[in-house]
């Protein structure tokens, strides 16, 4: 474990992905700049270098550690932000699979046709916008808003677990049309790349988001 500055997470980022270091680099400087400053209006500062309260664990997450709060996964353009969560509400212990078998594998699987030159710029563009919105949703649902606290007993956990799971798909919709230019107005290409994609972790209740992303493309309000 190390903590990091700003320049090393943006490189970190780069490495990982080995794609498109414009749009990494603006959603790092974004994060950075405006949404670290907001968890720390609630939990305390980091001092002048705002990024020395965020640490790399495992070449693989970044944990943020304020005064009065500890162990926040930080939103960030990399997958490994889920295993981050994994580790801290241990969902699949009590059989919740959220985490390690759709959103990291999905995730996963959106970095590595990125890296395959299988999206367009446009398109690259929308899935780090949507991977950063979804994070932060999960942070401000989970740790901002404090609605699902790590639990000790398995049933209390279980039903954390569901929720985070249940919040997360409902949230979807809301990051695929509002990222970015929005799905909707993504080239045909890159629509058809996310369906192949996605396609293979869904659920029948994960299909119903989906189908609520199609619809709203179909039929805009």
């Amino acid at each position: 474990m190390r903590t990091i500055s700003f320049l090393f997470l943006m490189t970190f980022t780069f490495f990982q992905t080995q794609a498109a270091p414009t749009v990494i680099e603006k959603l790092q400087l974004d994060l950075i700049q405006n949404y670290l400053p907001k968890l720390e209006s609630k939990w305390g500062d980091c001092g002048s270098d705002h990024a020395s309260c965020l640490t790399l664990i495992n070449n693989e997450y970044v944990e943020l550690n304020l005064p009065e709060k500890k162990d926040i996964c930080f939103p960030n353009t990399y997958c490994g932000f889920y295993k981050c969560m994994e580790k801290k509400f241990q969902c699949d212990q009590v059989g919740v699979n959220y985490f390690s078998k759709l959103a990291y594998p999905t995730c996963s699987e959106y970095v590595k046709n990125i890296d395959l030159g299988l999206f367009t710029n446009t398109g690259v563009e929308w899935v780090y916008n949507v991977m950063v919105c979804l994070q932060k949703g999960l942070v401000d649902e989970c740790d901002v808003n404090g609605n699902c606290l790590p639990q000790s007993d398995e049933v209390s956990r279980k039903k954390v677990c569901d929720h985070i799971t249940e919040f997360t798909l409902s949230y979807h919709p809301g990051c695929y049309t509002k990222s970015g230019i929005g799905v909707c107005k993504l080239p045909l290409k890159d629509k058809l790349q996310i369906w192949k994609t996605v396609s293979p972790f869904l659920t029948k209740r994960e299909r119903q988001e989906a189908y609520k992303v199609i619809f709203s493309c179909l039929i805009p309000k």
